[in-house]
């Protein structure tokens, strides 16, 4: 018989679980958070009543201060004005449709990306969640969802101009100006020749560099930030998807301004595919890229036909041109999302894990630590230890299984 040893303390681990990979819909247990989607992304750890609060107030005081500087630029013109210099009307459409004014318009629309940024850092502490839930841009899949959206996009509607000129069936027309479309002049006289207007060099490369950054910056405001924020307000997963998905599309086309019902319908639709995009995918890459090639594609056929400020200053289209664009628009939409769905995306926010607490003293090493301590006081003075004598079985006896340290 062998004196029975207490066995080893068993050190448990405290550090929380990583929650990137679990199914949505799940609730929080501990100190773990829940599983995220998109549109519930700012719902973290640090999440409480008042951080919505805190995002809106500083998107306000952005706002306000882009109202200031553009109100002191105002005041700027109208002194250079008074003083003798000729400048042109910043509100006139030939100003619009220049190099400057399209270069002003874009950066100006562009500014909703460090608007959203900032604002989700404040909610949340984490500015990259209003990219996407790896807290991040997925460069991979923005660049290759833009490449996609431009090869579907000018295919689309290329060949369905020349189907519907084919058939008798003219898309565009008096006030249609151009869309998803080539537009009234291309269907008038045919795709050829091209008529750009003078100066399109300069306005092409304008376009080219600003335009991008123009649709990223609507993405990011309304896909983005907005709808995070109205879903950060909503425990119910379902809610958190559709009233982001329903007010962010409506407000998205009212910013348009006066419109008609199909066009109206148009911009509606592209707003809640984006919002389907953005969910389904976990961040804002494919609706942006989308966004991107639909504003490159109808700029650029605005250029080739001098049709710039028709396309910028739209406010009709004809019932046929609107169910078109609409058409194409929930096609390029449904390939993308079949394409970015192939990558696998994440979908689910994954929180930082946090290290665990260090102990507070000096640990000793392991080697070092005795196995055990010995019941009773401990007489002062060094301590030599005692060999432990290895187990021993008795002659013939079947061993209980292998000794420590051993493998069977």
């Amino acid at each position: 018989m062998t004196d029975a040893m207490p066995p080893a303390a068993v050190p448990t681990s405290t550090a929380p679980t990583p929650t990137g990979t679990a199914p949505p819909g799940l609730t929080s247990t501990g100190t773990t958070p829940a599983p995220r989607e998109y549109p519930q992304a700012l719902r973290g750890p640090k999440h409480r009543w008042w951080r919505p609060l805190v995002g809106l107030g500083v998107t306000v005081a952005g706002l306000a201060v882009v109202t200031g500087a553009l109100l002191l630029s105002v005041l700027a013109f109208v002194i250079a004005e008074s003083m003798g210099a000729e400048l042109p009307d910043p509100a006139s459409d030939a100003f619009l449709v220049s190099p400057a004014g399209m270069l002003i318009t874009n950066l100006g629309l562009a500014l909703g990306i460090p608007l959203a940024l900032l604002a989700t850092w404040a909610q949340a502490g984490r500015a990259g969640l209003v990219s996407s839930v790896l807290g991040r841009v997925r460069w991979r899949l923005l660049l290759g969802g833009l490449g996609v959206a431009l090869l579907l996009l000018v295919t689309l509607s290329v060949g369905t101009d020349i189907l519907l000129t084919q058939l008798g069936f003219p898309a565009g027309g008096e006030d249609a100006g151009t869309g998803s479309s080539a537009g009234s002049s291309a269907d008038e006289t045919g795709l050829w020749p091209l008529t750009p207007a003078s100066g399109w060099i300069a306005l092409s490369i304008v376009i080219l560099l600003t335009t991008p950054l123009q649709a990223a910056g609507e993405e990011y405001f309304f896909r983005g930030w907005l709808s995070q924020w109205i879903g950060s307000w909503l425990r119910w997963r379902w809610l958190a998807v559709a009233v982001p998905a329903v007010v962010t599309g409506l407000l998205f086309a009212l910013a348009h301004g006066a419109q008609s019902p199909w066009l109206f319908a148009d911009r509606l639709v592209f707003g809640l595919l984006a919002s389907l995009l953005v969910w389904r995918t976990g961040g804002l890459e494919i609706a942006v890229a989308m966004h991107a090639a639909n504003n490159l594609l109808a700029f650029g056929l605005a250029i080739a036909y001098d049709e710039l400020a028709e396309s910028l200053l739209i406010t009709e289209v004809p019932p046929l041109d609107g169910a078109v664009s609409i058409a194409i628009t929930i096609l390029t939409g449904a390939v993308l999302l079949w394409w970015a769905r192939r990558h696998d995306p994440d979908l689910v926010v994954t929180d930082p894990v946090l290290p665990e607490p260090m102990r507070s003293g000096p640990v000793a090493p392991a080697a070092m630590a005795p196995a055990y301590a010995a019941p009773g006081p401990v007489a002062p003075g060094p301590v030599t230890p005692s060999p432990v004598a290895p187990r021993q079985s008795a002659p013939g006896a079947a061993e209980d299984g292998p000794a420590n340290g051993e493998t069977t």
